[in-house]
């Protein structure tokens, strides 16, 4: 093992090469790090660590003490971000500090067979690590603060990325420490805690950190605006696939989860392409939790804790297929934004949708939990969705909560729908609903519990054709508690439909694949969540990923 200081840092990554292990002191790395065209071997990766604190003051999830660090802060760094997005606003392209995201504090580019792990990064604004063109990366109990983009990967070669047990809290106003310290822990949060100091999530206008112009009607206001949170704790840009991110938090942010895919033509099914999230906590995020766009497919979405996302999944991409979004919990009770009429973006929804959609293949929403102050699929559409056996409650003790507003389907539910009429009026009417043309996109919608008085009675009368098996009591949990996955068990949970779900190379699964019965709706079945076999892409990770344990 070698170990370096802030003073040769520089000179010391020059000559890292397979198998060697290069540990960074403590202290303050102040000077952006470049690791350029390194690269190490499958069973002798080269890893960059720093020192981990010691955990005799009681703290269980210790920090580095290898910090990565700046002078700036929000306030300091949020008018040079307002400035940025403006330029870039001023040359007709959305305003905003992403073209400016490869301002990396480390910077992993033309690399191989790397692992990352135990370093801090403070006040990276606006980005902490950026990887271009790399395969073959762990970045690994990284804990960061600040910063508009925690982690950016781009290039179309860039892939075989896992993301684990990393921590990031963009907004440090919040009481993100204790919520993670509580879910390091205990496995659960355990009180929402006093929100009103909270700069992202409640003082901030939505449209302050991501508008245009065609939107809010003014350029950007270089005071006023707070474009600096405008970003996501990992962002890729056109980049392969091939990424598994598990058990990470992510706090306090603006965005989560997102992948652009911009190539063109064919091309666009070479990327965002074995996609796994599991495991990961999203606590208080202001927009998207995961969003794919452009082209996704292949994405399985699986056992992962929501509270308090504006719009917990971003569907919007023109095209998708072979999605799996299972086993996962959520739950909603406090309202983003100063409220209304300062902010009209306040209620949010469970699954934000696009206007067109092309299905390459299924999408599958089954087996999840959700306690909602919000609309399921609020408007507009997506093909080839099947959902069954969710669990939907809706939480009455909710901020600013009514049913009204919690429609499952979007305000305009109750208009009709003519499917020879003229698509102008079809697209008019889905910007205010969820769409009604199942039979021609293929959705089927079965076996949910959705404790709503609209559904599913209501809902079938309008023109949704829900399945018989579906039922509009509310679910009784045991605990309404937010953040405790164990309240969201049921107290006398209804059976299951079966289902048979298609993979991407032919195979299929049937869902029960055990003699204990065809379970039960949601999430939890028994003391477990529910789950299907690992994609294949993650069966054969061991032969494209570092195999040292670190």
């Amino acid at each position: 093992m070698q170990s370096t200081t802030p003073g040769t840092i520089h000179e010391d990554v020059r000559g890292l090469s397979a198998g060697v292990t290069l540990q960074l002191r403590a202290g303050q790395y102040r000077e952006p790090i470049v690791v350029s065209g390194v690269s190490g071997r499958k069973d002798s990766p080269i890893v960059i660590r720093g020192e981990r604190a010691s955990t005799s003051d009681g703290d269980s999830w210790p920090r580095s003490t290898s910090v990565l660090c700046t002078d700036e802060t929000f306030q300091s760094y949020r008018r040079r971000a307002n400035e940025l997005a403006r330029s870039q606003e001023a040359s007709g392209d959305y305003p905003g500090v992403y073209y400016v995201a490869d301002n990396g504090h480390l910077i992993l580019r033309d690399c191989q067979w790397v692992v990352v792990e135990d370093l801090t990064f403070e006040n990276c604004w606006p980005t902490a690590i950026y990887l271009e063109n790399c395969q073959n990366i762990i970045l690994r109990r990284l804990h960061i603060r600040g910063g508009t983009f925690a982690i950016g990967a781009t290039g179309s070669d860039t892939r075989h990325l896992l993301v684990e047990e990393c921590d990031w809290i963009q907004d440090t106003s919040c009481r993100g420490d204790l919520d993670l310290k509580a879910i390091r822990e205990t496995g659960a949060m355990q009180d929402s805690g006093d929100l009103s100091e909270c700069l992202l999530w409640r003082k901030t206008n939505w449209q302050r950190i991501h508008a245009e112009r065609a939107e809010t009607e003014r350029f950007v206001d270089l005071e006023g605006d707070a474009r600096a949170f405008d970003g996501d704790f990992f962002r890729a840009w056109t980049i392969a696939g091939y990424v598994i991110l598990r058990n990470n938090c992510i706090l306090d942010a603006f965005n989560g989860i997102h992948f652009y895919n911009q190539a063109s033509g064919e091309l666009q099914q070479r990327h965002s392409r074995n996609v796994l999230i599991e495991g990961n906590w999203f606590v208080r995020l202001r927009d998207n939790a995961v969003e794919p766009e452009g082209l996704a497919t292949n994405w399985t979405v699986r056992h992962n804790y929501f509270v308090d996302c504006y719009a917990t999944f971003s569907i919007e991409a023109p095209r998708s297929g072979f999605i799996y979004i299972y086993g996962n919990l959520g739950w909603n009770a406090s309202q983003p934004g100063p409220g209304r009429p300062e902010d009209v973006r306040t209620t949010g929804r469970l699954f934000k949708l696009g206007t067109m959609h092309e299905a390459l293949g299924p999408h599958y929403i089954m087996h999840n939990t959700w306690h909602l102050r919000g609309p399921v699929f609020k408007k507009k559409r997506i093909a080839n969705l099947i959902h069954m056996n969710n669990v939907v409650g809706f939480n009455e003790s909710a901020e600013e909560f009514s049913y009204q507003a919690a429609s499952p389907f979007g305000s305009d539910w109750h208009s009709q729908y003519d499917p020879t009429g003229d698509w102008r009026e079809i697209k008019a009417a889905e910007k205010r609903r969820f769409t009604k043309a199942w039979k021609d996109l293929s959705i089927v919608m079965d076996g949910d519990m959705i404790g709503h008085p609209l559904f599913p009675h209501e809902l079938r009368a309008a023109g949704y054709p829900i399945g018989p098996s579906s039922v509009g009591d509310a679910p009784k949990f045991r605990s309404e508690a937010i953040g405790r996955p164990d309240g969201l068990k049921l107290e006398d949970p209804p059976a299951a439909l079966p289902l048979r779900v298609l993979y991407p190379d032919g195979s299929k699964e049937d869902v029960p694949a055990d003699d204990v019965g065809h379970g039960v709706a949601g999430a939890w079945q028994d003391d477990r969540l529910f789950s299907l076999s690992d994609p294949l892409f993650v069966k054969y990770w061991d032969d494209c990923a570092p195999s040292a344990s670190t």
